[in-house]
Parts: structure tokens; C-alpha cells; sequence
């Protein structure tokens, strides 16, 4: 059986890197959010919401001068 016992510090450090990117992507959805208000009521299949939330995410980058 395969067990692995983590240090009190690696706890740590896997929790501060969760908490880092969990915080990058509810503000990238707060921002997607608040600022296409549709997205907030939007009923759809999963496939079709990907590509517009993309396309909402693009232009939200180029209306804050962020695409590269």
C-alpha cells in the first residue's frame, strides 16, 4: 500500500501555492463576470460555454491592454 506523510512545512507550502492559484482564477471570474453580466444567467452545454467565455476573456484582455 502507498502512503505518504507530508511535513508540517510541505503542508504549508502545497496550501500557500493552492491559495495563490485559487486566488488567480476567482478573480479572473469575478472580472469576467462583472464585467459581461451575461455570462452570470448563461444556460448553455459546456462545449458551447468554453468558446464564449474565451472569446469574453480575449476581449476583456485587449480592453486592458493584457494580450500578448
Amino acid at each position: 500500500m502507498y502512503s505518504t506523510t507530508w511535513s508540517t512545512g510541505d503542508t504549508r507550502t502545497y496550501n500557500a501555492l493552492l491559495h495563490g492559484l485559487r486566488c488567480l482564477g476567482e478573480r479572473g471570474f469575478a472580472l469576467l463576470t462583472g464585467r459581461w453580466r451575461a455570462l452570470r444567467h448563461f444556460t448553455t452545454s459546456p462545449r458551447k460555454i468554453g468558446h464564449i467565455t474565451k472569446a469574453a476573456l480575449t476581449l476583456t484582455r485587449i480592453e486592458h491592454g493584457r494580450l500578448s
